[in-house]
């Protein structure tokens, strides 16, 4: 049995020295919810202006560099913040292999839809 009674002290003394870990990543994460603002706010006011238009209405309006831009804006940002909200509950629930799989997984879910966000855009700015 120890007789060290002094626990609390060592917790308190662990605990500040990891006191900025993590700050990058709360910036990161309340920026691309600041951002996601105006950017939702744009796709709702988008989806309401094709809402009902023809096929070809809607391609001519996703054709329209500043509207592909703004698009593949705001699937950059989602998933990225997607990404961090997935991997914080990860780090905080899983522990072992299973939390880098978890996590490498995601990351590749994340990729995977920034990609083929950015090659359909691609594909439908082209006229394809």
């Amino acid at each position: 049995m120890t007789t060290d009674r002094n626990v609390g002290a060592k917790s308190v003394k662990s605990w500040k020295k990891s006191e900025h870990h993590g700050a990058g990543e709360w910036l990161a994460e309340r920026g691309t919810s600041l951002s996601l603002i105006p950017l939702t706010l744009w796709a709702a006011y988008a989806a309401y202006q094709i809402a009902g238009s023809s096929f070809d209405d809607t391609l001519a309006f996703v054709r329209i560099p500043l509207n592909s831009a703004l698009i593949g804006l705001t699937m950059l940002i989602s998933v990225w913040h997607m990404y961090m909200g997935v991997k914080v509950i990860i780090d905080d629930y899983l522990a072992g292999p299973m939390r880098g799989f978890s996590i490498f997984l995601t990351f590749l879910l994340s990729a995977v839809l920034v990609i083929a966000t950015g090659y359909a855009l691609f594909v439908l700015h082209q006229g394809a």
